[in-house]
């Protein structure tokens, strides 16, 4: 895996963020799973790190943005591909429907058939080819990100460099299951 170059802007990672924060009060009000008196976040950290409270910021911390204290590579689902990946689940909210966290995986594909959550990745270091169904591809790289809607179809593809990226999904109930 190649090192940063450049380091993502505060603008570019606070604006990221913003938007998570959106996607979830958005995703909970629409589902009616939303409470004045719920504890929004719960981390999925090390025990050293877990806030006390809901209402403590939980750092993206620098280190694992670039890639370090990420963990072992291993097989990333490997029924929908070939890709050696790693990373670090930063949080996920108290009823497991938003999560956010660092992943990053060395060359390979696969292939997503009817994503069941919406996902927004952000690519932080190398770069992912995207073809939809239809055979459109895009390519993104250090600095660009999209989301991928529930429902979509395609292949997520890595090519040599292998990539590194902030992902953030509104699972609606799917990762628990």
């Amino acid at each position: 895996m190649k090192t940063f170059k450049k380091s993502p802007t505060k603008t570019t990672v606070a604006g990221l963020i913003i938007w998570s924060l959106l996607m979830f009060i958005l995703g909970n009000f629409s589902s009616g799973n939303f409470t004045n008196n719920e504890q929004v976040f719960l981390p999925v950290v090390h025990a050293a790190t877990l806030p006390t409270s809901s209402k403590q910021l939980i750092r993206l911390d620098r280190a694992r943005l670039e890639g370090k204290n990420l963990g072992e590579y291993a097989p990333y689902e490997p029924e929908s591909g070939d890709l050696v990946a790693r990373g670090y689940e930063y949080f996920y909210s108290k009823d497991e429907n938003f999560g956010l966290g660092v992943w990053e995986s060395k060359p390979g594909k696969m292939t997503y058939k009817d994503l069941e959550y919406d996902e927004l990745m952000f690519v932080l270091d190398g770069s992912m080819v995207m073809t939809d169904q239809q055979g459109n591809v895009e390519t993104f790289t250090q600095g660009e990100g999209m989301v991928l809607p529930k429902g979509w179809s395609g292949t997520l593809a890595v090519p040599e460099g292998g990539v590194r990226k902030i992902w953030v999904a509104y699972m609606g109930g799917k990762k628990g299951e």
